[in-house]
């Protein structure tokens, strides 16, 4: 079946969807607002069907135009990520591995251990995908990205992991924090203060199923901060505690408005692995960086342990 539009239609649907508006989509792909406006009636034409609606000023995709944005998505982001592959092509790159690293993950360790992998793989490229840090295994299972660094519990169908190291899990608070000199916390301690989290879905295997799950206990607010960066910023302001893991929190171990300790006596601890899809070739250059990955587990894991920090981050 030949499509009836092209990608100049998908790229203005794009445009109007992330703007909202005709005259800011029309300087954003360079036509003139006639000529989009032209176009937004062209691809309806050739649909049968409204693609748009206006409120409050607003251009708001129908539930056609929702539909034709998720595949614009799609296509438009393959599109670029083949002319980037075929670029580096001619200056003599062969293959690009595209990583996520999920909502828990940090990248502190990852320029140093790709200088040393790109020197022994010159062939390899590698590019990190930031978005797509929410769900992960859904990047992998469309091919948005080849490889990617997991904690917790693994899904296993559809997917093949390799371990890296085991981290201990830990409560961050601010300095001020009544229990702040505590070495360990127990669990109706940590569930009593604000919670700060990436994202209010709990992952399998981490603190919400190993603690608050595990002793049906909840925090009396939480609140979703994002990312890293962001969480530690609401702890430090004094606004709630967290948990995370220490390799996580290595760039803040000297950081004394900060403080950390163990949760529960017995403490929280997760398994850090490289997610690949199970299809995945033994000799693809995902395999071939997730077994560099392997190889240098030793070096990546946590350079302190909890007993080191004395409290303090």
């Amino acid at each position: 079946m030949h499509a009836r539009i092209s990608t100049r239609h998908l790229q203005m649907i794009l445009a109007i969807a992330t703007t909202g508006s005709v005259s800011e989509a029309a300087s954003q792909i360079g036509l003139t607002q006639s000529a989009l406006s032209h176009r937004i009636r062209e691809a309806e034409r050739l649909l049968n069907t409204e693609l748009f609606y206006r409120k409050h000023k607003k251009l708001i995709p129908t539930s056609a135009g929702k539909r034709l944005l998720q595949s614009a998505k799609v296509v438009l982001g393959e599109l670029e990520r083949a002319e980037n592959d075929i670029n580096k092509l001619s200056v003599g790159i062969e293959h690009v591995v595209r990583i996520g690293n999920e909502a828990y993950g940090s990248y502190h360790w990852l320029p140093r251990f790709l200088k040393g992998f790109m020197a022994e793989q010159p062939s390899i490229s590698v590019e990190i995908i930031p978005d797509v840090s929410m769900d992960p295994y859904t990047a992998l299972r469309n091919g948005s990205i080849d490889l990617s660094i997991i904690s917790g519990t693994p899904i296993k169908s559809g997917f093949r992991t390799q371990k890296l190291f085991r981290d201990e899990m830990v409560v961050v608070m601010p300095d001020s924090h009544p229990l702040a000199d505590r070495e360990w916390l127990s669990p109706e301690e940590i569930a009593d203060s604000t919670y700060i989290t990436y994202h209010t879905n709990p992952g399998p295997g981490r603190e919400y199923e190993q603690l608050f799950s595990h002793y049906q206990l909840l925090p009396p607010r939480v609140i979703r901060a994002g990312v890293t960066e962001a969480v530690v910023e609401f702890v430090r302001a004094g606004v709630g505690i967290t948990i995370m893991p220490t390799w996580v929190l290595e760039p803040w171990q000297h950081d004394k408005s900060l403080r950390m300790a163990r949760a529960t006596r017995k403490g929280l601890y997760i398994d850090w692995q490289v997610a690949l899809r199970k299809d995945e070739r033994r000799d693809s250059p995902a395999t071939i960086l997730a077994r560099a990955l392997t190889d240098a587990a030793g070096r990546l894991r946590p350079t302190q342990q909890l007993s080191t920090y004395s409290g303090n981050l």
